[in-house]
């Protein structure tokens, strides 16, 4: 930037795999250099690793008779971020506003309801 320059443009690049992620909850902490990690993560019932079924007398697929499953919730990693703290604090600013901007919408449609 150039002295006496009165504003800045940034230009936003998205690389050919972004991809949107829902988001259920976040797990994470400090790391050893003092910044937060964090790691988004959605919820889902877990698909089995194994199911037994029986074979009906027909040969066709009977009744299933066993399963193997790896927990009661599975929570998929989506990404994991690290950022210092000042970065954090930008963000929950942002996280804020935006936040008040959607309970000011909900509102203002309650009213007119």
């Amino acid at each position: 930037m150039s002295e006496g320059k009165k504003e800045v443009s940034f230009r936003y690049v998205f690389p050919g795999d972004l991809r949107d992620l829902y988001v259920n909850g976040a797990w994470g902490g400090i790391t050893p250099r003092g910044e937060l990690y964090l790691h988004l993560y959605s919820e889902r019932q877990p698909v089995p690793k194994t199911t037994i079924h029986e074979i009906a007398s027909d040969g066709s697929l009977g009744a299933e008779t066993g399963r193997e499953t790896g927990g009661d919730v599975v929570r998929i990693v989506q990404t994991s971020v690290v950022m210092k703290v000042e970065t954090a604090r930008l963000l929950r600013d942002w996280l804020d506003e935006r936040i008040d901007r959607m309970e000011n919408m909900f509102t203002k449609q309650k009213e007119r309801d």
